[in-house]
């Protein structure tokens, strides 16, 4: 990798972890220069202002986002296991989750209350696993208008689970309602 791509991978992880951990109007230039330890103008250099800097991020995460859902293509056969293993993720980054919230929810939360042009920038993260969870109910045999409402159910429960663990830091409801959401896939899908 090039040495000026590396730095403005540097720059992107830098920022997502601001982005998530303060949110992002409370992230100021100057704190993105401190955490990547470079000068404003090697960082201006590649990304103008804060909003490029989170089309980069958005980038990141799709990329991110799809990876990670062709795994699951690959290593699940099943619609109903690969359904499971969406639930799954929150464990993965619980620690995070009860800190911080979901790194999705509350950057696109923040964005839509006053920032509709950065809203529209991060809404996309949100529609990729909305489409690929349709895609999973549309090969259970579910209508294309059945499939999207319960795709829409199901990413609304997740983001339900994660507010609630945020909120009141609590990774036992959460393991508690993904145990739950689990099996009640298995139960109504199956």
């Amino acid at each position: 990798m090039k040495q000026g791509n590396k730095t403005k991978l540097r720059i992107i992880n830098e920022a997502n972890k601001l982005f998530y951990q303060q949110g992002f109007n409370a992230t100021s230039f100057s704190n993105i220069v401190d955490a990547t330890g470079l000068s404003k103008g090697n960082i201006t250099y590649h990304f103008k202002n804060k909003q490029e800097i989170l089309s980069g991020i958005v980038e990141s995460r799709l990329a991110d986002i799809d990876e990670l859902l062709t795994a699951w293509n690959k290593e699940f056969p099943s619609p109903i296991n690969r359904l499971v293993r969406f639930c799954e993720m929150l464990l993965d980054e619980q620690d995070n989750l009860k800190q911080y919230g979901c790194p999705m929810g509350t950057l696109t939360g923040e964005l839509s209350k006053n920032q509709p042009a950065l809203y529209q920038l991060t809404l996309p993260m949100f529609k990729r696993f909305q489409t690929w969870l349709l895609e999973q109910f549309t090969l259970l045999n579910f209508s294309s208008e059945q499939a999207n409402e319960n795709a829409l159910e199901l990413l609304s429960r997740v983001q339900g689970i994660t507010v609630i663990t945020h909120v009141f830091k609590d990774e036992k409801f959460l393991n508690k309602e993904i145990s739950k959401l689990k099996n009640e896939i298995k139960n109504r899908y199956d």
